[in-house]
């Protein structure tokens, strides 16, 4: 009789290592899907923010340029020249 039983035991056993196996593998891949997707928004983001901070950091330039040279202008002559104001005519920072 204790035979029997234990057949049963590994049978069932051998049942419920399976069932725990799939149901593993579908939490796994539910996390997993969920981490991709986030990543994928992540990245998104991350991809606009360096095209802001890229146009941004042109932006500042174009406009440090611009007051460096009504910074000469004024120390030297102050009045800006025509290269002068051709060169900010050409950053249009404003």
């Amino acid at each position: 009789m204790n035979e029997d039983y234990k057949e049963l035991v590994e049978y069932l056993d051998g049942k419920f290592t399976k069932i725990e196996s799939k149901l593993d593998n579908k939490a796994d891949k539910d996390v997993t899907d969920k981490i991709l997707d986030n990543q994928g928004e992540i990245i998104t983001k991350l991809s606009s923010l360096m095209q802001e901070k890229a146009v941004g950091d042109a932006q500042d330039k174009r406009k440090t340029k611009v007051l460096e040279i009504h910074n000469k202008a004024l120390r030297t002559h102050k009045i800006l020249s025509d290269q002068e104001s051709a060169e900010i005519d050409g950053l249009r920072a404003f």
